[in-house]
């Protein structure tokens, strides 16, 4: 009887620290460990919103160039799919705030929200004109910063109601 006990402690006792020893505490554990992904190469993430025109910022943020952020819509649904593939990626131009990318004029995302982000303007606009199959409408002067103010309105109120989709 205390064999019988002690073989099924001892057991249990195994099991229990390969369970500890074996996790992977972050959602996308790439192949070799999570240590291995400094030297895997990032891909981009998925493509989303109208058109597919977009990228993924998180599980819930679609951004593109022309048509701003989309945050808990519909358009950023396919975003949900990022955590069941197994390599990272990365959206986004530059760095911009803290842990985010430049992801729309003026507009810097995480995986977990976007904020209204001044060194983000730089370089969207001449982006959008250089590309010859765009079709969005282009902002030049007093109606690119009407619409930019309003970004940076949008990104100083968006603690007050976190929780309801918008679109930026």
């Amino acid at each position: 009887m205390l064999a019988m006990m002690l073989n099924t402690t001892l057991s249990a006792c195994f099991l229990s620290l390969l369970a500890l020893t074996s996790a992977c505490y972050f959602q996308n554990c790439p192949r070799g460990g999570k240590r291995a992904t400094s030297d895997m190469e990032l891909r981009q993430c998925l493509p989303c919103g109208p058109g597919g025109k977009g990228r993924c910022f998180g599980p819930s943020i679609c951004c593109a160039d022309e048509l701003g952020c989309f945050l808990g819509t519909a358009e950023a649904l396919r975003c949900q799919e990022e955590n069941y593939l197994p390599s990272p990626c990365q959206s986004g131009q530059k760095p911009c705030g803290s842990g985010g990318r430049c992801a729309a004029a003026g507009i810097c995302c995480s995986d977990e929200s976007c904020v209204a982000e001044p060194e983000c303007r730089e370089g969207f606009f001449r982006l959008t004109r250089a590309r010859e199959q765009s079709n969005a409408t282009q902002l030049d002067g007093p109606a690119r910063e009407l619409l930019l103010r309003l970004v940076q309105l949008a990104g100083t109120q968006e603690s007050v109601d976190s929780a309801k989709p918008r679109v930026y």
